[in-house]
């Protein structure tokens, strides 16, 4: 009996044309690791995303930025001035032949360049425009301004992260623009869907705000209760040990709840006799003991190396693993064992391993490619597809449309 493995790709045939800025750009990444094309339309002088740190091996200038490298892997790049009509023209005309839009203007935009949705919709009657901004295309703050740390603001959950004693603490990275990205590629698979059943396309507005205060604690416990969580660090809102603690040689992240704290009490083999008594069985009295608990067990796992602390409490069925620094995650044999890591070479940056797609298909994981130069599938794209010559590539090039 044959079995037939289908492609690691799985939405493959269909066409993005990424308008993105840094906020939206790992929607096109994700969307190009299911498997579609993902064309980056930059203006002639380079997405300003090219321009962020950090840069390789010092090279501080548009192919150098591993920022842009990471987040437009695999993507193909044109270079086109949409904002003026013979741009608007070309852009146009590769509208017609795709399936999704993708955007982070300011919300009015593209209207006022006569690149509207209604417009778009003339030349491809079933697109998907997917507009991702701070806080959406309509309402008091449309127009405001929105980096990664507003979004996690003004979505309420940077108010409620960090050390209790200390101001709210904003995450590394820029999560709120991820986060946000994986809600508008979720929206955009939706809309794929919706016009695969009914043949219509759709505008799917999304907001950085709202992405945000999508979590829990911030949109529904509140509204249900009107009570606010307390900063906690990593202390576990509801659990005790449920934190990081210190090792030898780092920490260990540990989450034990009321099945777990018996099986910690076997391998803790001189825990203070009073920890035996059966009230600490209970969760909410742990957790509201939590700065007595956590001392305790910090006495115990300062014994160990993470690693070592880690092996005991798998063997025993408790959650507990490593935090792990970035080298510790590459050389992780359960990551190397899952293939998460692929060399990928690129011309100014090299050689160099790069993590592939964050899930498999029938035990395939779609790797990593590199980002694309500034402009290197004009050719392919401008006269290759859209038909336009060696002549009048030329002319648009001097006008610097292209």
């Amino acid at each position: 009996m044959s079995i037939t493995i289908e492609p690691v790709a799985l939405l493959p045939g269909y066409r993005v044309l990424d308008l993105s800025s840094s906020m939206g750009s790992f929607c096109g990444k994700v969307l190009r690791d299911l498997g579609m094309e993902v064309i980056k339309i930059e203006p002639p002088g380079g997405d300003a995303g090219r321009l962020e740190p950090p840069f390789a091996k010092g090279h501080a200038h548009r192919e150098g930025s591993l920022r842009f490298a990471y987040l437009n892997g695999g993507k193909k790049s044109v270079t086109l001035d949409i904002a003026k009509d013979d741009g608007r023209r070309i852009f146009l005309d590769l509208v017609a032949k795709s399936d999704v839009v993708l955007e982070t203007f300011t919300p009015g935009e593209l209207a006022a360049n006569q690149l509207g949705y209604a417009q778009l919709l003339e030349k491809q009657s079933k697109l998907i425009l997917v507009s991702l901004t701070g806080f959406g295309q309509d309402g008091p703050y449309a127009h405001y301004k929105a980096p990664d740390i507003v979004g996690n603001a003004m979505g309420a959950l940077l108010y409620i992260s960090g050390d209790p004693k200390m101001t709210p603490c904003n995450p590394p990275e820029t999560q709120a623009y991820y986060y946000a990205s994986l809600m508008a590629g979720y929206g955009t698979m939706l809309a794929l869907w919706q016009r695969e059943m009914r043949g219509i396309g759709a505008w799917i507005d999304g907001s950085v705000q709202a992405s945000m205060a999508l979590h829990e604690h911030v949109a529904f416990n509140y509204a249900a209760e009107k009570r606010v969580m307390k900063r906690a660090g990593s202390q576990h809102q509801h659990n005790a040990p449920a934190n990081l603690f210190q090792c030898k040689n780092g920490w260990i992240a540990l989450f034990v709840t009321q099945t777990h704290w018996p099986l910690l009490l076997k391998v803790w083999d001189n825990h203070a006799p009073e920890l035996d008594d059966p009230k600490w069985i209970n969760s909410n009295l742990r957790r509201k003991e939590a700065d007595y608990i956590n001392a305790e067990v910090t006495s115990f796992t300062m014994r160990f190396t993470k690693e070592e602390l880690a092996e005991l409490m798998q063997k025993h069925g408790i959650p507990g693993l490593p935090v792990n620094s970035p080298s510790d995650f590459m050389k992780d044999p359960h990551i190397q064992a899952r293939n998460f890591f692929s060399q990928v070479t690129h011309p100014v940056l090299g050689t160099y391993d790069a993590p592939g797609s964050f899930f498999t298909v029938n035990s395939k994981r779609g790797g990593p490619a590199p980002a694309p130069l500034l402009g290197q599938h004009n050719h392919e794209i401008f006269a290759g597809e859209l038909g336009l010559s060696a002549e009048t590539l030329a002319v648009l090039t001097a006008e610097q449309v292209i």
